[in-house]
């Protein structure tokens, strides 16, 4: 049961942050393309303007989900492990505590 909740909570949140993601990234681009000089359509095709927003969409919205997901996992998986073996072993919380020190400076 638990880990089906944490399942949903962490399908949820990447959700929304996703689309919270994709929805600034498309208003920021649609704010810099209505800023940009006449100058700038005279000489740019718009079917490179096109692609370069729909390229930069795609990757936001179909490659960066899947790594997000990724590391989340991986992240949980890493501290799940560190929970059981505390809980089993803790003796073993005074020797990972300076580790993480050491690890992350």
């Amino acid at each position: 049961f638990g880990q089906g909740l944490c399942n949903y909570g962490a399908a949820i949140s990447l959700f929304t942050a996703t689309l919270h993601a994709s929805s600034r990234v498309f208003h920021r681009l649609f704010n810099n393309i209505m800023h940009c000089p006449s100058e700038f359509f005279d000489t740019t095709p718009k079917g490179r303007i096109l692609d370069r927003r729909s390229s930069d969409v795609n990757c936001l919205d179909l490659v960066m989900p899947l790594n997000i997901r990724m590391v989340m996992s991986t992240a949980f998986q890493v501290l799940a492990t560190i929970v059981v073996i505390s809980l089993s072993t803790p003796i073993f919380l005074a020797v990972i505590v300076p580790i993480a020190f050491l690890y992350y400076f």
